[in-house]
């Protein structure tokens, strides 16, 4: 095979009707048939991921920041106090939240916010049964399948992001598909409905997480450079290839920036706004000080960013090699195009170090391990002879390897309330104690259930914790709320209550504090305090509590000096 495949044999166009022989005519050449393995594998796995749920949420009570507060989100779109779409947030990748909302709406699942675990369970378990698509495509007998498999179901970190409701596991999800149906267009010479497919996955991976920026661009360009090559003879037909790969990436990222312009104002709100990752990253770095010396010094970013995936799972860096030697080897575009595409997703995170736009989190790096797979699917199809025992060889070196992930794990977010909590986790398995990280805001909003009513003005960038612990969003008047910059000028009789937090950090975001700077620390004639938690209750964990007070407004404010917010938008993550 050459470094570019050659062209269809069959003379196959992207919009042939045509179906390919065998198994591909009988079972179509988009979905594959949903057979007793992969039946049983899926539901084998939405069990495990399900178990994992327990002992996150009931067993070690713990709820990660990043989560809850796209929980939140999902509520307020249908029980807010102003009910609406909008809610989903202009920050973070919208995805994970709007694949929530049908789950709200069923009312046990609202219950500790289980909604965003089990979107996460249920694509845990579908990027199990793409896994076992994808080692369909090499000859190994079913028992090493299996194992392959389970090892990745088992992995540590694996497990933990199948079921503590974050976004990762919505990533893997898109970026297994799309690597699977990149595969399948190749060895079909050409089937647009696998190129249609890889699109639309990939579209998906990015309102996933803006991780997969460089995923599509890298993928863009192989499929462009292999349309030239396979049709380079008809020119109309390697424009409408890269046309249906391209036209539902354009248009979704289009949507997506044109909602931002049109109800933000601002085009790139979701990349440059206060609340973006541009402006938490400076009271981020205040309590990350080491990371300092990595912003603008690529080789540091590129070492920092090496030895989270090597720590994470050193089988990524060894396969990636032994990838190249069979490029290299068998002239493949097709694992070349994926290797790109493999590091895209590390590249991005290393190139956020560089320019000073994120921390060094471990999950950001936690594609690697899904990726590892794909890799061995490929040098798995480039061996004739021995692939049962390579392919043993490999299930062995990726189980040793979930003692590096534990490790990663354990050592590697020491600064946890930012929604990591890896080290907790595990820490908490094997003491088999529960977590009380947030045990202020379960009080505080344990107090406001039983002792107020009315309505509670807050600034949800920092009180979306209060609100989920609540289990009342109808309650809180939040940024997102079309009324929220009268009520925050004039709180006496729009609002029963403010809540406000300390002016430092994080709190210098905060809409509340920006408007009444001095109200947390010297209080105001026209607030009574009504809660202060007690800090020496707390149990404290390796981060400073965020303490709150709670205000009963009993006349207005207008006497004093008042101080207009930044912004006024909904800080949704």
């Amino acid at each position: 095979m050459s470094i570019l495949s050659s062209a269809p044999t069959n003379k196959t166009t992207p919009f042939a009707s045509k179906r390919l022989e065998g198994n591909t005519q009988r079972r179509g050449v988009w979905l594959p048939k949903l057979d007793g393995e992969l039946l049983a594998l899926g539901l084998m796995t939405l069990t495990f991921n399900a178990f994992m749920i327990y002992v996150v949420v009931f067993r070690l009570n713990l709820f990660l920041t990043d989560a809850m507060a796209r929980t939140r989100s999902a509520w307020q779109v249908f029980f807010s106090a102003e009910p609406k779409l909008a809610y989903i947030g202009f920050i973070w990748a919208p995805l994970p939240t709007i694949l929530q909302l049908p789950f709200v709406l069923i009312p046990w699942l609202r219950y500790k916010g289980l909604s965003g675990n089990v979107v996460t369970a249920l694509c845990g378990a579908g990027a199990a049964m793409v896994l076992m698509l994808l080692l369909r495509r090499v000859e190994i007998p079913n028992v090493l399948r299996w194992l392959f498999v389970g090892v990745f179901i088992f992995n540590p970190i694996i497990a933990f992001y199948s079921s503590n409701g974050m976004s990762e596991m919505v990533l893997i999800l898109c970026v297994l598909i799309v690597a699977y149906c990149y595969v399948r267009w190749h060895e079909t010479r050409g089937q647009w409905t696998y190129l249609t497919g890889c699109s639309i996955a990939a579209s998906f991976a990015f309102l996933a997480r803006y991780d997969a920026a460089f995923f599509i661009v890298i993928l863009t360009l192989a499929v462009a450079l292999q349309a030239f090559v396979w049709y380079s003879e008809t020119p109309y037909i390697t424009e409408s290839t890269i046309l249906m790969f391209g036209a539902p990436i354009g248009y979704v990222m289009f949507l997506w920036i044109l909602s931002n312009w049109i109800i933000m104002g601002d085009p790139l709100f979701f990349a440059r706004s206060t609340y973006s990752n541009a402006g938490q990253i400076g009271y981020q770095l205040t309590l990350l000080p080491w990371l300092l010396p990595i912003k603008g010094n690529l080789a540091a970013s590129l070492q920092a960013g090496l030895i989270q995936t090597w720590s994470l799972f050193p089988p990524f860096i060894v396969l990636s090699i032994v990838t190249g030697v069979v490029i290299i080897w068998k002239r493949s575009w097709l694992w070349l195009s994926l290797l790109g595409v493999a590091w895209s997703l590390t590249l991005f995170s290393i190139m956020n170090l560089y320019v000073g736009q994120s921390a060094l989190f471990l999950r950001y790096f936690i594609t690697c391990i899904p990726m590892s797979y794909v890799l061995a699917v490929g040098i798995l199809q480039s061996i004739t002879r021995l692939r049962g025992w390579v392919s043993l060889l490999l299930i062995l070196l990726f189980a040793v390897s979930t003692v590096s992930t534990l490790d990663a794990m354990r050592g590697a977010d020491r600064v946890s309330n930012w929604g990591q909590w890896n080290d907790v986790f595990i820490n908490a398995v094997l003491e088999d104690k529960p977590v009380k990280a947030w045990a202020e805001e379960e009080e505080l909003a344990s107090y406001i259930i039983k002792n107020t009513k009315g309505k509670i003005l807050v600034d949800d960038f920092q009180g979306y914790r209060i609100i989920f612990f609540s289990a009342q969003p109808d309650r809180f008047i939040t940024p997102g709320d079309s009324v929220f910059s009268l009520y925050l000028r004039e709180p006496y009789g729009n609002v029963e209550y403010i809540l406000t937090s300390r002016f430092e950090l994080e709190g210098t975001l905060n809409q509340v504090n920006i408007a009444y700077p001095n109200l947390y620390s010297q209080g105001a004639s026209w607030a009574k305090l009504d809660k202060e938690v007690d800090i020496a209750n707390l149990v404290k964990l390796e981060r400073e509590v965020l303490v709150w007070k709670l205000y009963r407004v009993i006349s207005s404010p207008n006497q004093v000096p008042f101080r207009s917010p930044s912004s006024d938008v909904s800080p949704t993550k």
